[in-house]
């Protein structure tokens, strides 16, 4: 199954009048350390509330700026856009114009496919589930370039780095998840992108994916061989083990250098994410990078 240039726009063929839990996101990361500004950006629809959810969680000069912003949900929405965050499809898998005219910044980026699109949805790696209390969610992610600028406090910086998105939509009931492990690592050759998701009562669900010029190739396996934390039981480190279709094995060690801590109230209020910017390494190539390692976790 390949990802239509149509699937990148709003979805209104879902199922009318469901409550349950249908959403459709739309995900877009920056991570520029030289500039000293690194972000993500989330649209959510959620079709059984009919509310459409914007946010913009930023970290400018170690200054957290966050922008966030609820409209009512119906068919007539035909553009990813509140009036102050945008996100423009100018060529569907190649080139996304987002901005954002917040309270204390402003945001012009133009986005750049770095590899291909890696879609979910292929006959060696169906779907999760294929009923309303699972993940039966259409996925696709890629890696990106990021370059325009950011003002803040009257003052324009350039932006000129890498960047990732994630697109899906579908049933997407969340109630069951005991945690994940999500990394997207941008290297200079290659991205790696790998996720171990715990669901209760069944087996954990060990995703992802390699770009490289060459191709994508997906990820057969995800092992968590370990977790630093610091004083507060917060996770700062990792090491990850990933074994693509190749059989190739790729060791990952992320360090973070900056954070968000995400609590989430509206899928129980125990339920956070940790969204580590982070520095990588490879193991096998001896390749650094940069990119975010994100931890779901239940604090009680």
């Amino acid at each position: 199954m390949n990802v239509r240039p149509e699937d990148e726009f709003i979805h209104h063929d879902y199922p009318r009048g469901t409550t349950d839990a249908w959403k459709e996101n739309w995900y877009f990361n920056f991570i520029d350390r030289k500039n000293k500004a690194w972000g993500i950006n989330h649209i959510s629809l959620e079709r059984h509330k009919q509310k459409a959810h914007f946010r913009a969680f930023h970290v400018v000069d170690d200054e957290i700026l966050m922008y966030a912003n609820q409209i009512p949900l119906d068919d007539n929405l035909r553009e990813l856009n509140d009036g102050k965050l945008s996100i423009e499809f100018v060529e569907p898998h190649k080139t996304f114009r987002l901005t954002l005219h917040g309270p204390n910044h402003s945001l012009d980026l133009m986005y750049s496919a770095r590899f291909d699109v890696f879609n979910y949805a292929t006959k060696k790696r169906k779907q999760p589930g294929g009923d309303k209390k699972s993940l039966a969610i259409n996925h696709y992610e890629q890696a990106l370039t990021a370059e325009g600028h950011l003002e803040k406090d009257g003052v324009s910086r350039p932006i000129s780095c890498f960047g990732h998105r994630d697109h899906s939509w579908g049933f997407r009931n969340e109630s069951n998840i005991a945690g994940w492990n999500w990394v997207a690592a941008q290297f200079p050759e290659r991205t790696i992108n790998i996720s171990q998701v715990r669901v209760a009562g069944r087996r954990d669900m060990n995703r992802g994916f390699i770009s490289e010029k060459q191709g994508n190739t997906g990820i057969r396996s995800v092992k968590v061989i370990s977790t630093e934390r610091n004083e507060q039981k917060a996770p700062q480190s990792s090491v990850y083990e990933a074994v693509d279709e190749k059989a190739r094995v790729w060791t990952l060690t992320s360090r973070r250098f900056s954070g968000l801590f995400l609590p989430l109230r509206e899928k129980g209020t125990d339920l956070a994410v940790h969204e580590n910017f982070s520095d990588f390494s490879l193991s096998e190539t001896g390749e650094t990078g940069v990119g975010i390692d994100e931890y779901l976790e239940n604090l009680a």
